[in-house]
């Protein structure tokens, strides 16, 4: 009588409140490490961005970092501070 089970309606703490629901903060990672910065964007540009994204069905941090990386790779100063190439395009351009 006094075992706890998930039948009786009690849970342990921290379990997930449904069965197949993930405990927070487990969410899967992938590979690539994930550094966060806010930036201050346009009234526009945020809105733009959003309909793109919308209407392609992809996500708006993902979109926006290939359009920064892509930028950065053609006009970004200092390019020689880093050794890995972004996204595969640094290496080879040209000024």
């Amino acid at each position: 009588m006094s075992e706890v089970s998930l039948e009786a309606g009690h849970r342990p703490a921290g379990a997930p409140k449904h069965r197949s629901a993930k405990v927070p903060g487990s969410a899967k990672q992938s590979g690539a490490k994930v550094a966060r910065q806010t930036l201050h964007l346009g009234e526009m540009t945020v809105k733009r961005l959003g309909v793109h994204c919308s209407l392609v069905g992809r996500d708006r941090s993902k979109v926006a970092d290939e359009i920064l990386s892509s930028w950065l790779a053609r006009f970004g100063k200092g390019r020689e501070i880093f050794t890995d190439p972004v996204d595969g395009e640094v290496g080879g351009v040209d000024e």
